[in-house]
């Protein structure tokens, strides 16, 4: 059967917005917009990442877009899939062109030590399930130059050296992204967690980390079922929630 979560009739494009996120959030509480739906913008004036970061994006140069999700068939303690889906997805998008991507855990991509994408998903909760599941991704397409402080920054036009139509670009994302979302209604989690560990940035690699009590030595040995990330130091494995542990080198 030919199924499509995404099509044109849903994408609602707007020159300039403060937030995708906040536009699709305030979507979910004055309509009922359908899954599928992509909130696109040229200029993201108050762009979100993650641990309260500010997401540089140089106007009409990269991907902007917030995609609103109804899993109501996955249960909360579950709701990792979906980073595990929108992340995949970006992945998949991205090694059609390049070598060397991976996903640092939970959800930003990388090409080698530099990061290309950052995604940030947030949830509605009915119930005991997901009502609904924003997913704000920022995608560097074709900007050359960044001025943010941000450490590791690239673009896939840098690259490359090479500049890409955004708008083919976008089909060509949501439908990686699709992919990889049917995957999940179809009730195949364990594929999308074994090519989400596969993919992994660090996996099985010593390097050095920091949590509460200082920096410690160890490799990432995978997730758990709820998506927290298990780090193996002196052969003791530790568990740790989203900004529990940073990245050293």
């Amino acid at each position: 059967m030919n199924r499509c979560l995404f099509s044109p009739h849903l994408l609602i494009r707007k020159n300039e917005m403060h937030s995708t996120n906040d536009f699709a959030l305030e979507l979910i509480k004055t309509q009922k917009p359908s899954a599928g739906t992509v909130v696109l913008t040229l200029s993201q004036t108050k762009g979100r990442g993650q641990r309260a970061n500010i997401w540089e994006s140089e106007e009409g140069k990269n991907l902007t877009i917030s995609i609103i999700l109804t899993p109501e068939f996955l249960p909360i303690p579950h709701q990792f899939q979906i980073s595990m889906v929108i992340s995949l997805g970006v992945y998949d998008y991205l090694s059609g062109y390049l070598k060397n991507v991976s996903i640092k855990w939970p959800n930003d991509i990388y090409v080698g030590n530099e990061k290309i994408a950052g995604i940030l998903i947030e949830h509605s909760i009915m119930g005991s399930a997901l009502s609904h599941s924003i997913c704000g991704l920022g995608l560097n397409i074709n900007q050359l130059e960044f001025v943010s402080d941000a450490p590791n920054p690239t673009s896939l036009a840098i690259c490359t050296n090479k500049e890409y139509n955004l708008d083919e670009e976008l089909t060509k994302l949501l439908t990686c992204i699709e992919n990889r979302y049917f995957q999940l209604v179809d009730q195949k989690s364990d594929l999308l967690e074994k090519d989400y560990l596969k993919s992994m940035y660090w996996m099985n690699e010593k390097h050095r980390f920091s949590d509460e009590n200082g920096t410690f030595e160890g490799q990432i040995v995978g997730i758990t079922e709820y998506g927290q990330l298990r780090i193996k130091a002196n052969s003791i494995e530790r568990i740790y929630n989203f900004k529990e542990v940073s990245f050293i080198h």
